[in-house]
């Protein structure tokens, strides 16, 4: 065997076992993919506040100025959180005492006796109170699965929130070194890699402000129709729409659903039929307008590959499609215009300017020598 062949050889299983160990070291952090990658956006997000600690005397201790912003931008993330749910617990608390009561009543001849006579024909005439227990055991057990449910996605949730903040700090910490030893090793031009990390920087910006300033829009619509309906503390149970906005199955449904239905129970049929009327067309659809146009105006993606790219990421990958799902759109479309640029030389159109217009000289009387510019033509003439 030659000395070629043996260079060859031993190139090949280098490429196998390479191949290997990158498939094998993909299968360990697959798992964190998601909080890492939140973190990446936080920190492309905050990167600023790290800008500002540079350049003060703490410049000298790097480790300190990425510990400073993980914490910054942590209790950014949590304090509101912290507040807003606390508030909400003791709302919910409120309700269940309320709830009790309507329970207490759940007699049928006063459950039909609140109700307008126009209804009170859907309520059937007898029902025993053995099938009163047992609507009240099955609800009890479908609130206990989903009471289960909830800690699991607690948990789960204070995990992530853990791996997102370590991911932050060395990404605060090591995150340009990291970058550029990264792009070393990667066989491609540096201006693709530049404009993929364009692209993830857009798509930072545009989802996650796009989703707060739509989940915040959602919250005032809904609180505005709370107070309508006359329901007691909107303001908190508008914040708690601006919450679960981001949640991907319900949404702010979580919030209005309940409360009308609680003042159905209680009699106030108008003020329920218009609550739900007004999550349903209004805080509901409007999330469909804002979203995508919020999203899409950072990015070069189209508002209809806005909307599917945010919802097939929902399908495939959790509430992090969200995130996910605009930034493979995003790249796939980056390449679009990269092979279109440089592999097929078709340059993107240019746009028609619409002339300025010219100064015209009028000629006046001798008396008048000076001569007096008449502004030129305007658009709608044009």
């Amino acid at each position: 065997m030659t000395g070629l062949d043996t260079k060859r050889w031993s190139n090949l299983i280098f490429a196998g076992l390479f191949a290997l160990a990158l498939i094998l070291f993909s299968r360990i952090l697959l798992p964190f993919l998601m909080p890492v990658l939140l973190g990446g956006f936080l920190v492309v997000l905050f990167r600023p506040l790290q800008d500002v600690l540079f350049r003060t005397r703490l410049r000298a201790y790097p480790s300190l100025c990425a510990g400073l912003s993980t914490v910054a931008v942590f209790l950014l993330i949590l304090v509101p959180l912290s507040v807003v749910g606390w508030l909400v617990a003791r709302e919910v608390l409120g309700l269940m005492e309320h709830g009790q009561v309507l329970l207490d009543r759940m007699e049928q001849g006063q459950l039909a006796a609140s109700l307008p006579r126009g209804l009170r024909r859907y309520v059937p005439a007898n029902v025993h109170g053995s099938q009163t227990e047992q609507a009240l055991m099955g609800a009890m057990t479908s609130g206990a699965s989903v009471l289960k449910d909830l800690l699991g996605a607690g948990t789960e949730l204070i995990i992530d929130l853990f791996l997102m903040t370590v991911a932050m700090y060395y990404f605060f910490l090591d995150g340009r070194r990291l970058w550029a030893e990264s792009t070393q090793l990667v066989p491609l031009d540096k201006r693709y890699i530049q404009a993929f990390a364009q692209e993830f920087t857009d798509v930072a910006h545009a989802i996650v402000y796009g989703n707060t300033i739509t989940a915040f829009v959602q919250g005032a619509l809904g609180m505005v129709g709370l107070m309508l309906a006359k329901v007691p503390h909107a303001g908190v149970w508008g914040a708690a729409m601006v919450l679960v906005a981001l949640v991907p199955v319900g949404g702010t449904a979580l919030v209005w659903g309940p409360i009308g239905v609680v003042l159905f129970m209680a009699g106030k049929v108008n003020e329920a039929v218009f609550l739900l009327a007004w999550g349903a067309f209004v805080v509901g659809s409007i999330d469909n307008v804002i979203r995508p146009k919020l999203c899409g105006s950072r990015m070069a993606l189209h508002p209809l590959l806005v909307f599917l790219s945010m919802f097939g990421g929902l399908a495939v990958f959790g509430m992090m499609g969200l995130l996910v799902g605009p930034l493979i759109a995003s790249l796939f479309m980056a390449m679009v215009r990269i092979y279109r640029r440089d592999f097929l030389g078709i340059q993107p159109p240019v746009l028609p300017v619409m002339p300025m217009p010219v100064p015209v000289v009028v000629q006046q009387p001798m008396s008048e020598p000076q001569p007096v510019i008449a502004p030129g033509p305007t658009v709608a003439e044009v």
